[in-house]
């Protein structure tokens, strides 16, 4: 049957044109559809990707969550022995710049540097002419007033006769026994002047006070030596005993006593010099904030110098009953020293303050109380502030 009219148009047309346009219609639909499952599938990957952590983010936290085993001791009271260690310097107990008592040129001088002498020896000669010279001139004046003496007394005898006979006056009497007490003054005068003529006559020749070591020869024969001021002519050291001398700060003035063992140590010399200190100086240097002190070297053999360099090692009296932690578990920084405190399997770090040091132990002047757990040895350069910990605990000898 023929296909009804519209307006003198055939409908099957329409209807074809129609059946194309719903294919094409259906097949951009499908693409779309796709588009949209696709775009639904990165959203979603996306998505995933945003919500779940980065590789690094989990290592952190893995990191921060890591839990490190530490050696460790507990803050503790106790003794403590120690060394207190100063340089010094090894020098003469006794010096002496030698010159004349008399002034005169020097005839001979029978040492030199480098010398060893004993005590008594001659060391130079004045020239003594000119005093032998004035010993007797000296002694002639004695002489002189011993006889007057004589004369003044006798004629004072002869005179209390003659007055116990009523021949002379009682005012010749006076005068006489005057006479005869100025004749005895100027006699002990005379005395006087003779033994030092003598005294200065044995002083031309100039001994060593002590035994010693002739440190310097300062003056040589034809030397005219003066006393005022006074010719240095020999410097004398005694180095039969040498006393090493080393300055202690004063904020250990109350360690050291007079009797406490000493160790000398001298450069170029294998062997230690035992010893123990002799004298503690009774001051400070304003200068320094220092003490002295000095421990005697016996030197018998001169085979010390004075002047060398010695490292003193002294040990104090120990100190009972005081704060104290092992001496690794502080670490020095910038001039400040502390220590690692573990509380709650967590380390800190805390400032402290020391006192006294020895090679195990370390006096805790402030810091954390008795009892607190810090970390020792070689595990306190492993952790750091802030880091957990399980803590092992090391046994201390003595604690």
């Amino acid at each position: 049957m023929a296909a009804p009219m519209w307006g003198g148009r055939s409908e099957a047309p329409r209807r074809r044109g129609s059946g194309r346009y719903a294919r094409g219609t259906w097949g951009r639909g499908a693409g779309w559809l796709g588009f949209a499952l696709v775009l639904g599938s990165v959203f979603a990957l996306v998505s995933c990707s945003a919500s779940a952590p980065r590789a690094e983010d989990a290592a952190a936290a893995k990191d921060a969550e890591t839990v490190v085993d530490v050696e460790t001791a507990t803050v503790r009271r106790g003794a403590i022995d120690h060394w207190l260690s100063a340089p010094g310097a090894l020098e003469a107990r006794r010096e002496s710049r030698i010159g004349p008592e008399v002034q005169g040129t020097i005839l001979h001088v029978h040492v030199d540097e480098g010398d060893r002498v004993e005590a008594g020896a001659l060391l130079f000669e004045i020239d003594p002419e000119p005093f032998r010279l004035a010993l007797r001139q000296a002694v002639a004046g004695l002489d002189l007033a011993h006889a007057e003496r004589l004369q003044v007394e006798a004629d004072l005898a002869r005179a209390q006769l003659l007055r116990s006979e009523g021949i002379l006056s009682a005012q010749q009497i006076e005068r006489l026994e005057t006479a005869a007490v100025v004749a005895r003054a100027r006699e002990r005068h005379a005395l006087d002047a003779a033994a030092l003529a003598r005294h200065h006559l044995a002083q031309t020749q100039v001994r060593a006070p002590y035994a010693g070591g002739v440190a310097a020869r300062l003056a040589d024969e034809g030397t005219t030596a003066l006393v005022q001021p006074q010719t240095i002519v020999l410097v004398l050291q005694e180095t039969s005993v040498l006393e090493a001398r080393a300055a202690i700060p004063e904020g250990q003035l109350l360690l050291v006593h007079r009797g406490d063992p000493a160790r000398i140590r001298i450069e170029g010399l294998a062997t230690v010099i035992d010893g123990e200190v002799s004298a503690v100086s009774e001051s400070i240097d304003p200068a320094t904030r220092t003490y002295g002190v000095r421990i005697r070297v016996p030197n018998p053999e001169g085979a010390l110098k004075a002047g060398v360099f010695a490292q003193v090692d002294i040990r104090p009296r120990s100190l009972g009953d005081v704060v104290l932690v092992p001496r690794d578990a502080i670490d020095s920084e910038g001039g400040a020293s502390r220590l690692l405190v573990v509380r709650d399997g967590v380390v800190t770090s805390e400032r402290v303050k020391l006192g006294v040091v020895s090679e195990r132990d370390a006096q805790l002047l402030a810091g954390p109380p008795v009892g607190a757990v810090i970390v020792v040895g070689a595990s306190a350069g492993d952790v750091a502030p802030g880091m957990r910990v399980r803590a092992r605990k090391r046994e201390e000898p003595g604690a």
